[in-house]
């Protein structure tokens, strides 16, 4: 870290990583684009629900958006220990900016049906897995090794806040100046993620000094290697998988929800994302006011546990009210289950290795959403949305039971 990146002052608690100006300048950055991205997705969910009228459509967009992270993230992780950070960084935002704009344009023409919907999440995604790995692992290398945690759950923090602000600006924004806003939102907010990033002062990529002696191939097998031969490593990646697997098509089929079932439309659907957005703001931040202690392993089973119970009783229910206050509780124990373990696999990371294992945890974690929402999909058109949602949320509970009883390596982490 440099010396312009020293604490100025010593702040108590959760806030704690914010004492390092590097890190503010990324989470305020960050924090306002996520608010764009959030505005965006809500809008263009419930265009594909209210003008296409096929549920297998969201799951579609969501799995484009994220197969290229399943691709090339472990390429992405590689990258980021061999090349300037900050490039890849910069270059992402920029062409990220671009596919929100060409949404608007081609919105705004009356052009932007699924084929190009699912051409531009997959461009998006693809940028993405260049620049999840580099960010994740930035984030660590400006804060001391002892504020990893906190700096991992504010992180979350910022992504939890705008998931609740953002689809509370979308449901403004739809019923009173339409879907392309929204669009429009997005691609201005990353400004203020390009100025961050452009600003801050970023040490070398560890490997920079001898990288050119190793192929990309034997970087990218090197990263793999050391997570198959750590059993927590490996337990926690495998865990990222599962758990989104059967947790995140939960948010993919809230339009779903509050169209079909709740009767309660864009509004109705905003506000559910807003209520399991303002859980898991809770969960990050009581997340980062814990830190760094004893027992975080139980606790992060424990909570993917409570995300299932309280998933599968807002999914029991038709009165809107009821169902956002469930759904408040399952984001907070979701947020906290995932943040303990992002943090855990930091901790555990090799700094030269840094980058591949994360986008080895990244594959898992990002990849894992999609693929059960396109399995989701697939059946909730025949067998209906609760129903197979349920089950999902019924397999997860009864995953994280199991390994807390039978797995003292995970849980005693």
């Amino acid at each position: 870290m440099s010396a312009g990146d020293a604490p100025r002052r010593a702040l108590p608690g959760f806030l704690a990583a914010f004492q390092f100006p590097d890190f503010r300048r990324l989470w305020t950055g960050a924090f306002v684009s996520s608010i764009g991205s959030w505005t965006q997705d809500v809008a263009l969910a419930w265009l594909i629900h209210t003008r296409m009228g096929e549920p297998f459509f969201l799951g579609l967009r969501a799995f484009a958006a994220e197969f290229p992270l399943l691709a090339f993230m472990l390429v992405g992780g590689a990258v980021a220990d061999r090349v300037d950070r900050r490039k890849i960084l910069l270059t992402s935002q920029f062409l990220q900016m671009t596919f929100a704009a060409t949404l608007a344009i081609l919105y705004g023409l009356d052009r932007l049906g699924i084929g190009a919907i699912l051409i531009i999440a997959f461009l998006t995604g693809l940028a993405q897995s260049q620049s999840a790995p580099t960010y994740q692992a930035v984030l660590t290398s400006i804060v001391p090794p002892a504020h990893i945690p906190n700096a991992v759950a504010l992180n979350s923090l910022q992504f939890n806040l705008s998931r609740a602000i953002g689809p509370a600006i979308a449901g403004l924004l739809l019923a009173g100046a339409g879907t392309g806003i929204c669009f429009s939102v997005n691609a201005l907010s990353f400004v203020a993620v390009i100025v961050a990033i452009w600003s801050l002062r970023l040490p070398p990529p560890p490997q920079a000094a001898g990288a050119s002696g190793t192929t990309l191939s034997q970087s990218v097998g090197a990263g793999l290697a050391h997570v198959r031969q750590s059993p927590e490593l490996f337990g926690l990646t495998m865990l990222a998988l599962v758990g989104s697997f059967l947790a995140f098509p939960l948010i993919t089929y809230l339009p779903v929800l509050a169209g079909d079932v709740l009767k309660t439309g864009s509004a109705g659907y905003s506000l559910l994302l807003s209520s399991f957005g303002g859980g898991s703001i809770v969960g990050a931040v009581l997340t980062a006011q814990r830190g760094k202690v004893p027992g975080r392993g139980r606790l992060m089973l424990f909570m993917f546990a409570a995300f299932a119970l309280a998933a599968g009783l807002a999914l029991s229910f038709t009165w809107q009210p009821l169902v956002m206050a469930f759904l408040f509780l399952a984001g907070g124990a979701l947020v906290t289950a995932f943040s303990t373990l992002n943090s855990l696999v930091q901790e555990l990371a090799p700094a030269d290795l840094r980058g591949r294992v994360l986008s080895a945890f990244g594959l898992a974690f990002r990849g894992g959403g999609p693929l059960g929402g396109l399995v989701a999909g697939a059946l909730v058109g025949r067998l209906g949305m609760r129903p197979v949602l349920g089950v999902y949320c019924a397999l997860l509970g009864l995953t994280a039971l199991g390994l807390l009883r039978r797995s003292r390596r995970l849980a005693g982490l």
